[in-house]
Parts: structure tokens; C-alpha cells; sequence
């Protein structure tokens, strides 16, 4: 039997997947026949550019040493996490599994599209939205599960000493944490839209790296999915989790709580790219070096932590607490 934690997990995996494909289509239908580097706005052309020694170097070292680099231990943590069952371990295994399938996506469209197939650099983003949320997910699921006991019926909710009731004892007892993400939640959900005042503007460039020509460009496809499409999705999902919150009368935070980390997802990428843009808008090379940079530390990072703790992370999970007639115990607050 699946527990709640499982089941949200799955929520969460279709909640993205689906969102995030659906659009897939209209991307093939709309852009998918036309070079990317015809997709620049406002019929703007590509200038030529000099391209410094280190800077060269640099995008030799990301595109052959640090992309490969993370592309490889996110693979080796997948498979160190395959037989782990733990929501927060699971959740984290299938954010590596669309970051590892959407850095190869990205790879497929510099070796054999030369970075010019809109479809597959949107494979690319999806992946990198869909890890997000499930980062997202996973750190809400282990940070409840390992450290506050929110969820579990069995353990002293770590905020008791500020609410000095719980609801796990008390069912009339409004849920302190409850209610300030009830707040959190349409604020997060502003901040979610702040991307679509951000203008479409794109750059394109040609230079040589160690002797060979290569273009540079971000596209109206980059664009429209980065801060266009990212905020709305964020929107509808972060709007159907707090819906949820309010209205749903059993067991809504593990179906909110999915539906908040799907919303974080599009959020988290949309705002790396929107800053990233800005930041490096007239140098692309800076731009793709410390996104790769960030992901290796992301990658690095993710299994350093499990390293670190995984005497206490890879333990067998226990069993889920029944009531005389058989069936699962309540272990989520659903009441005010």
C-alpha cells in the first residue's frame, strides 16, 4: 500500500510532466520547423564579436570538463538512490532523473543541432523545471519527515513549543505552521508573476572559439518559455495548492504540498534564467559558463549531503502506524 507521502510524490510527478508537455506541441507546431536563429525579435541580425583567450578556454572547460563532469555524478547518485523508498529520497531521484534527461537533451541539440533545434533545447528547460520542483518536494518532504515531525503521527511536532497546542492532540486547535503558509502562499504566488513585466529581449552573436565559428543567440522560444510560460504555470499551480489548503476538507496538505513544489519548479527556473539574462545579457559565454557552474554545484552538493548523511538518510522505512480495523491511521492535520 502506498502512503500518503508516495501518493503525493506521484501527484506531483503528473502535476509537472503534464503541465509541462502539454505545451510541447504547440512548441513543434509553432517553432519546431524554424531554425532557431531565425526566431529573434524584431528581425534583428547577429554581429560579430571577439571572444577573449580565457573566455575561450572557459567554454572549452564547461562544454568538455564541468558539463560532463555533473552529467555523470548526477547519474551515479541516481543509481545510488534506485532502491531508496524514503518520499524525500524518491522525489530527489526523480529530480536528478529529468536534470540527467534534460542536460542529455541539451547535449543532443549542440552535437548534432549545433544549438539550433528549438524542441530540444525545450526538452532541456523542461528538465531543469522538472528537477526543480522535485528538489522542491524533497527538501519540504525531508525537512517535515527528519527535523519538524509535522506530518508524523507518532513524533512531537518540532514547532509546539511556539503554537503551545497541537492539533495532532487537539483537533480544535487552529495549526500555527498551517496557517502561515496559508498567508505564505499568495504572497509566493505574486512573486511567481514577476516575470511576465520582464520585456522579450534577445542577443546574437558571432565569434570564434580556438578557431572555429560559433554563434550565439537567445531565441523568442528561449524567451517565451523562460518568462513567459514559467510564470503562468507557477501561477495556476501555486493557485491550486493554496484552493487546496482552504478548501479541502481531509488530508489537503500532502496534495498541496505536491501542488506548491510542481508551482516552485517553473519559479525557480524562470527566475535563474530571467537573472542570468539580465546579468549577462551582452556576453552569452558568461552566461552558459555559470549556469554549468551552478549545476555541477547543485549536483556536488546534493551528493555531498546523502554522503554525509546517509547512515541516517538509507535506513529502512518504518511501517505505517494502523488502526484495529487495518487501515492507516490519520497523520495529517486537516483542520484549521
Amino acid at each position: 500500500m502506498k502512503t500518503n507521502q508516495q501518493k503525493s510524490a506521484v501527484r506531483l510527478g503528473g502535476s509537472v510532466l503534464a503541465a509541462g508537455l502539454l505545451p510541447l506541441l504547440l512548441y513543434r507546431l509553432l517553432l519546431g520547423h524554424v531554425p532557431a536563429w531565425t526566431t529573434l525579435l524584431n528581425g534583428q541580425v547577429a554581429v560579430f564579436r571577439e571572444t577573449s583567450w580565457f573566455e575561450q578556454w572557459l567554454v572549452i572547460v564547461t562544454a568538455f570538463g564541468i558539463k560532463p563532469a555533473y552529467t555523470l555524478l548526477s547519474l551515479v547518485v541516481i543509481v545510488w538512490l534506485w532502491r531508496q523508498r524514503g518520499p524525500d529520497l524518491v522525489a530527489l531521484r526523480w529530480g536528478l532523473i529529468a536534470f540527467w534527461l534534460g542536460e542529455n537533451a541539451c547535449a543532443v541539440n549542440y552535437m548534432i543541432f549545433h544549438g539550433y533545434s528549438n524542441p530540444w533545447e525545450y526538452l532541456h528547460n523542461l528538465g531543469m523545471a522538472v528537477c526543480f520542483s522535485f528538489a522542491t518536494y524533497a527538501l519540504l518532504e525531508g525537512v517535515d519527515r527528519r527535523l519538524i515531525k509535522y506530518s508524523s503521527a507518532r513524533d512531537r511536532c518540532a514547532a509546539l513549543s511556539l503554537c503551545r497546542a497541537c492539533i495532532k492532540h487537539d483537533p480544535t486547535v487552529p495549526c500555527g505552521l498551517r496557517r502561515v503558509f496559508t498567508l505564505l502562499l499568495p504572497a509566493t504566488l505574486v512573486v511567481a508573476a514577476m516575470p511576465l513585466s520582464a520585456d522579450l529581449k534577445t542577443t546574437a552573436y558571432d565569434t570564434v572559439i580556438l578557431g572555429s565559428n560559433v554563434h550565439y543567440s537567445e531565441t523568442l522560444a528561449d524567451q517565451l518559455f523562460e518568462i513567459r510560460y514559467c510564470p503562468y504555470l507557477a501561477v495556476l499551480l501555486l493557485t491550486a495548492s493554496w484552493l487546496v489548503l482552504l478548501f479541502k476538507r481531509e488530508e489537503p496538505v500532502p496534495v498541496a504540498k505536491a501542488l506548491f513544489a510542481a508551482g516552485m519548479g517553473p519559479v525557480g527556473f524562470g527566475f535563474m534564467r530571467l537573472f542570468l539574462a539580465a546579468a549577462y545579457r551582452d556576453d552569452p559565454v558568461w552566461f552558459n559558463a555559470w549556469e554549468e557552474i551552478t549545476e555541477l554545484l547543485f549536483v556536488a552538493a546534493v551528493a555531498f549531503i546523502l554522503l554525509v548523511f546517509r547512515h541516517s538518510l538509507f535506513v529502512k522505512e518504518p511501517p505505517a502506524p494502523m488502526d484495529p480495523a487495518g487501515a492507516p491511521v490519520q497523520t495529517w492535520p486537516t483542520t484549521m
